[in-house]
């Protein structure tokens, strides 16, 4: 149970419940803007003065907000601004990747409360691994500082195809009539969530980072894998079953390599991590010259390790950068095209080669795309880091909550 339940839950009169509906209703308004002045929520809630200020000042009293810094005024007094309160949420945050899986406890401000720990993990496309992900999430809970009933619930990302509303991946851990979500909130015993990766640092971007603010944007996610995150009109757009974005399986080379997908050609044969790692494998095979053949790696080789080679001055992974920019700039071409976006993010372990990405991809930009269009696009790097996804997960878990609990 979160503090929120804890303040608000009651088996009293109706009129006890209408009122805790509409404080969460309160909550979820100051949660979607941050910060927020008592006038901006009146006009959002359509709520007057004196009884939006009664149920402000109950909590404030409740625990649940608090007056932040005054905000910026044309004239007179400055606005009081309200906010969550830290540790009304206090949620494990897991991020699955393709070898690793990353686990942390943040609350719903992001505010770190236990240390992040990595560990060592093979990604499965069946469930042979997911007892594994089980087993090292409640160990980490266990050697945490905070019990398990403070638990608030289980916010995980990962790569492939997951349908929003049932929960289902279908790359990862899948089965016939298997739902993924629902199998991990039985066995935690906590409201769990799953959502694809990319979703979840376009969210962090649109919250926190390069696309806050903006009405139209596109984040491109590359890691192992590539996707997208388009912002339209403010919006996250999710498409019917939340699958908008999968660009890595557009067909872009007639006859090209076989994808994981079971299909060729794939864009993510071309762009991403992981062909890549596959072609410097192949060339150090071959006796490509290169400072990755004199390291004595203590894993196999992996995007990081390309990337930081690249950004030592190695000539070998500064070509592979390059190259991997033109693929990249080229196919993006074809998305400024269709979504006239006002600005391109750069995210995933990516973003940290955008000194050498970023002239590739802007070249291929004003060489695929019309002029009006280019010009008027901004490309950036994301600035998150490793926090990215982490943050993405505690605002979708906080959302999803609010949504359901408002009906």
């Amino acid at each position: 149970m979160n503090s929120v339940e804890k303040v608000l839950t009651t088996n009293s009169s109706n009129k006890e419940k209408k009122t805790n509906k509409k404080k969460i209703a309160i909550l979820n308004a100051i949660f979607q803007k941050g910060k927020i002045s008592i006038n901006d929520l009146m006009k959002k809630l359509n709520i007057s003065f004196p009884t939006l200020n009664a149920f402000l000042v109950d909590l404030v009293v409740q625990g649940l907000i608090i007056q932040h810094e005054r905000g910026e005024s044309i004239g007179g007094r400055k606005p009081n601004l309200y906010q969550l309160n830290d540790n009304l949420f206090k949620i494990v945050t897991v991020e699955v990747r393709k070898q690793s899986l990353k686990i942390q406890i943040l609350d719903n401000n992001c505010v770190e409360l236990v240390p992040s720990k990595t560990y060592s993990y093979q990604l499965s496309k069946d469930k042979s691994q997911l007892k594994a992900l089980i087993n090292t999430v409640r160990n980490y809970v266990i050697e945490a500082p905070i019990h398990w009933d403070e638990i608030s619930g289980i916010a995980i990302s990962m790569p492939g195809l997951i349908e929003k509303s049932k929960g289902i991946n279908y790359s990862y851990f899948y089965e016939d009539d298997f739902q993924l979500e629902k199998q991990l909130e039985n066995e935690f015993y906590k409201p769990t969530i799953i959502i694809n990766d990319a979703k979840t640092s376009g969210i962090a971007e649109q919250y926190y980072g390069a696309l806050k603010g903006k009405k139209d944007g596109v984040m491109v996610h590359l890691d192992w894998g590539i996707a997208l995150t388009f912002i339209s009109n403010h919006s996250l757009h999710w498409g019917k079953n939340g699958f908008a974005g999968e660009i890595g399986h557009i067909s872009f080379k007639e006859e090209g390599e076989l994808c994981y997908c079971g299909k060729r050609g794939c864009l993510e044969t071309l762009i991403s991590g992981a062909s890549l790692v596959e072609k410097a494998k192949q060339d150090i095979e071959a006796g490509i010259p290169t400072v990755l053949n004199m390291v004595n790696l203590e894993e196999e080789i992996q995007p990081k390790h390309l990337i930081q080679a690249a950004l030592n001055g190695d000539q070998y992974a500064i070509q592979l950068m390059t190259t991997l920019g033109n693929k990249l700039g080229k196919a993006l071409a074809m998305i400024l095209q269709l979504f006239n976006p006002e600005i391109v993010v750069i995210s995933g372990e990516f973003a940290k080669a955008s000194p050498l990405l970023s002239s590739s991809i802007q070249q291929q930009f004003h060489t695929y795309t019309m002029k009006m269009i280019a010009n008027n696009c901004e490309l950036v790097a994301s600035n998150l880091g490793d926090r990215s996804n982490s943050m993405g997960l505690v605002r979708y878990f906080v959302k999803r909550y609010f949504e359901e609990n408002l009906g």
